[in-house]
């Protein structure tokens, strides 16, 4: 276990290591739920932040886990609370799903466990999504077996966050995963996701590894932590030194892990689902031990703007 002090408050360190930190980096990699927004609602400051970093000349790209909006709605949002930011600067498991299958020629339907805007997205990049009715099933033997029927045009699963998930959409899954051509791909896999109200909400944890364990199958992860999803990150926005990257997040498990995998720099921000009790009592190793943590991107602001202050007195 770590000891207390290994895990610095960024607002508590001295104003020169501060700097230090500030020009270490000129590209900022920032999660989205719990770092800049709750519910889609911004939190205070977090534009201005992000727009004092692009500011300092740091190239800022967006990275989450949440497909259940459509990539346009994101950037219409971003628009709105005046964050910086162009819609390519948005990178969603949407994208990395995309360019995943058309590296492969992908040409089979796609079973989609997931919400509108990812199937909106697929469809969008011209793939044919299998039928995944939303009709009550008669609960009789003979209709469960005419459900379960195998398509062998379905040539890929994808498992992402859905709402409306049901029992026969995963025994569907199934059907389709016993066959070894059949592509298991999978995105956010939490126990839980944050939620403003009455949550957390369920996550696709265990509905992933009950799927894994039953096909025998080991899934193509394309969202944080992954390395397939770093890598298309590195591949598609120009990183060629990591080291020269901040990743700022609010999860441990997802973001700091991830920023781990890409061998970036780590800011935890408390806003979201790492807690104070989280870096105080550090136990989860130094791949996702982040290099600061800090409250919000309010008090990251603060500290950007007392710099530049500071810069500016020197001219």
């Amino acid at each position: 276990m770590c000891e207390i002090g290994e895990i610095k408050n960024l607002a508590s360190a001295s104003r020169e290591e501060q700097t230090r930190f500030i020009e270490s980096f000129d590209h900022v990699l920032s999660d989205m739920d719990g770092v800049i927004w709750t519910a889609f609602k911004a939190f205070p400051d977090a534009p201005e932040c992000l727009t004092r970093l692009k500011n300092l000349g740091k190239r800022i790209t967006y990275v989450t886990n949440n497909t259940t909006v459509q990539i346009d709605e994101i950037h219409r949002l971003l628009q709105r609370f005046e964050f910086p930011g162009d819609k390519p600067d948005v990178v969603t498991p949407s994208r990395a799903y995309i360019n995943y299958l058309k590296s492969l020629k992908f040409s089979k339907k796609l079973f989609v466990i997931g919400g509108k805007g990812l199937k909106y997205e697929l469809k969008q990049a011209g793939f044919d999504l299998a039928e995944t009715s939303a009709v009550p099933l008669d609960e009789t033997l003979p209709a469960l077996m005419g459900a379960l029927t195998d398509d062998e045009e379905v040539g890929a699963v994808i498992v992402d966050y859905e709402i409306n998930i049901t029992l026969m959409k995963l025994q569907k899954c199934l059907t389709y995963l016993k066959r070894p051509d059949c592509l298991f791909i999978i995105g956010t896999a939490d126990k839980t996701l944050p939620f403003p109200r009455n949550g957390p909400l369920i996550g696709n944890h265990y509905f992933v590894k009950l799927l894994s364990e039953l096909s025998e199958r080991t899934p193509r992860q394309m969202a944080k932590p992954s390395p397939d999803y770093n890598r298309f990150i590195v591949e598609n926005y120009s990183i060629s030194n990591p080291s020269r990257v901040l990743f700022i997040g609010d999860s441990i498990e997802e973001d700091m892990k991830f920023a781990g995998v890409g061998g970036y720099k780590k800011l935890l921000v408390l806003s979201g689902s790492a807690k104070k009790d989280d870096v105080v009592r550090w136990t989860r190793g130094q791949d996702a031990k982040p290099d600061y943590y800090i409250d919000n991107l309010a008090a990251l602001n603060l500290i950007l703007g007392m710099a530049q202050s500071r810069s500016n007195r020197k001219i």
